[in-house]
């Protein structure tokens, strides 16, 4: 598995291309096409299969509707429907096969309703604005900070230390770094 990392200026999002070893192209949080995403997918895969999305805002989605109409690959995501295209829907704890990786999906709710986090391969960790680099995501209220709060002290912060993060903004991470440095996990004493 290669992951590679495509900066977005739509919401200054990180969009992640992932390829099997089929080099099958798997697209997370699709916030911009543009022409330097998609000569990724095409010097690196053979095509693109699917797209994960760790929720529906549009600084996640906005590229969307162009991958659908070049690639048409299969979508992923906790809602029904993005952006007027349907999708595969995914609950907490599902397994799933895309490609020739291994995808486990995590409820993670308080930033949004949706939040899906996707633990590929079981060594990277899609966390789109639930857990970022020092920080938990911005909710729009205490008890939303909460819930997130608690959801990742329960599913994401019980996973192996050496997971690699990967957010939908800012820089990569490692989960042992998060547990001793992230101060919003800290000041919770959530763990």
């Amino acid at each position: 598995m290669r992951i590679l990392t495509h900066f977005s200026a739509e919401g200054l999002s990180n969009v992640y291309l992932i390829v099997d070893e089929k080099r099958n192209g798997i697209i997370v949080d699709p916030a911009q096409v543009d022409r330097e995403l998609l000569d990724m997918i095409s010097n690196f895969t053979t095509g693109l299969i699917a797209v994960l999305i760790t929720h529906k805002h549009y600084s996640h989605t906005a590229g969307l509707g162009t991958l659908m109409k070049i690639f048409n690959p299969v979508i992923y995501a906790y809602e029904p429907s993005i952006n007027g295209y349907e999708t595969k829907t995914v609950k907490d704890g599902d397994a799933l096969q895309v490609g020739t990786l291994n995808v486990k999906t995590l409820h993670v709710p308080g930033h949004s309703i949706d939040s899906i986090v996707y633990l590929v391969q079981g060594a990277a960790l899609f966390t789109g604005d639930t857990l970022l680099s020092g920080s938990i995501s911005e909710t729009n209220s205490f008890v939303e900070r909460a819930l997130l709060l608690r959801s990742l002290d329960m599913k994401v912060l019980t996973l192996d230390d050496s997971t690699l993060v990967y957010p939908g903004h800012g820089a990569l991470s490692k989960l042992r770094i998060e547990k001793m440095l992230n101060q919003d996990i800290l000041q919770s004493n959530a763990f």
